[in-house]
């Protein structure tokens, strides 16, 4: 009777189209989990999110979730995530992916889960990493640490939504720094991110993972663009 009356005077909305949810619902409507546009990269190797790399650096596997447009599902879905403090869709989203992978060898061999991290002044600004809670999602589905200090962002840097190519090419080898990383010989790690786009962010967190004697990486993002 309570949770009924609050949801009546404090209605939540979908992350996805903004109708009103339903009491059963959670952060997505029924029709738009419906029309995820799931991508199937997991199933498949090489697919066109392992092969955004081909040729410029060693990654062992990628894969994302979902496709990302300008105008739709997942595009609401991240601007939500990332402008209107919802950290909960990276959770939910991290437990729909981790299902999805459970029947794949994808993480089988990874040691650590490294988020691509955030610089301090960003983290302040927004209270939280967008990458975290999927982090904290496959950490819980599948029992392998994340780990959060390896990399660090040392630049602080405006938003990559609105930079052309070259200009993420121009910035991206500055940005982040490779902490001690004694222990992390021969590991495989496993880098995650919310979005793939051009991909020179999570080009250059492998470039300095691999500078790791024997160290093998692969990458998981919630979303591709194509």
């Amino acid at each position: 009777m309570i949770q009924e009356l609050l949801h009546l005077f404090f209605p939540n909305y979908c992350c996805g189209c903004d109708t009103m949810l339903l009491p059963q619902e959670e952060l997505l409507c029924v029709s738009c989990r419906a029309f995820l546009p799931f991508t199937d990269q997991h199933l498949y190797t090489p697919n066109e999110a392992l092969n955004k790399f081909y040729g410029k650096v060693k990654i062992a596997q990628a894969s994302c979730m979902l496709y990302y447009t300008k105008e739709g599902i997942v595009s609401n879905l991240l601007h939500q995530l990332k402008y209107n403090n919802q950290p909960k869709i990276s959770y939910t989203l991290g437990k729909m992916y981790a299902e999805l992978l459970a029947d794949t060898p994808h993480l089988t061999t990874v040691d650590y889960l490294i988020p691509v991290p955030m610089h301090k002044k960003k983290r302040r600004q927004r209270g939280y990493n967008q990458v975290d809670g999927f982090a904290t999602a496959l950490a819980q589905y599948f029992g392998i640490p994340i780990n959060k200090t390896l990399l660090t962002k040392i630049t602080h840097t405006p938003s990559q939504t609105t930079k052309t190519f070259r200009e993420r090419i121009k910035t991206k080898n500055t940005v982040f720094q490779l902490n001690d990383a004694s222990s992390f010989t021969g590991k495989h790690l496993l880098l995650l991110d919310d979005i793939l786009t051009t991909g020179s962010t999570l080009e250059t967190c492998a470039r300095l993972l691999l500078q790791i004697p024997q160290t093998t990486v692969s990458i998981l993002c919630l979303a591709y663009t194509k």
